[in-house]
């Protein structure tokens, strides 16, 4: 009886995690991202990548430029654990086509870390790095994604080459997913070049 009332209990939990989520894009719909809350990224192609703070696995403090010398695909998403960021970050991990053999592919969200290992251990996922921006949201602030109303990042997509500096970006309509081919390729064009 007791696992079953747990059982129930979880999926309590997920449903109510889903229904905030259609909740959060319904309000936003038809609204641009800064009139949401700002969530509009202040770097661009050919700037370096913003030097923020994360939080990496095992709670350990990151900074997002600390891996100089490697092209990243980076995968910022508003919240693991809910449809299409799920999607999103298994199709990075699972669809892409060897790039994570030469690139390092890189999720960011809002979710502790914790909540981040979690995820990634269900789902299997053991090629992406997961970073947390919560809970002081340093990188949304410094860099434009946060979405402070929500306390979620706007979805986006970045590849950095070895230095450090953007070469590619999307900046993804909330509830769709991004150009993952247009991803891929930037990815394996800038690793070529390494």
């Amino acid at each position: 009886m007791l696992l079953m009332e747990d059982h129930m209990n979880g999926i309590l939990i997920r449903s109510l995690m889903v229904l905030w989520f259609v909740f959060v894009m319904g309000s936003m719909a038809g609204t641009s991202a800064s009139a949401a809350g700002d969530g509009q990224p202040t770097f661009k192609v050919g700037d370096r990548l913003p030097d923020a703070g994360l939080i990496g696995s095992g709670s350990k403090s990151v900074r997002l430029t600390d891996t100089r010398g490697r092209v990243r695909l980076i995968s910022i998403v508003p919240q693991l654990n809910t449809p299409v960021c799920d999607e999103q970050t298994h199709h990075f991990s699972e669809q892409n086509g060897g790039v994570d053999r030469t690139v390092e592919i890189v999720t960011i969200s809002t979710n502790a870390s914790a909540d981040q290992a979690a995820f990634a251990k269900k789902a299997g996922i053991s090629n992406v790095t997961f970073l947390s921006d919560s809970p002081s949201y340093e990188f949304g602030k410094r860099s434009g994604p946060l979405l402070p109303s929500y306390k979620i990042l706007h979805r986006s997509v970045i590849v950095s080459d070895a230095d450090n500096i953007i070469r590619y970006m999307q900046l993804v309509p909330m509830g769709e997913l991004p150009n993952f081919d247009a991803a891929f390729e930037a990815a394996r064009r800038i690793a070529d070049k390494k």
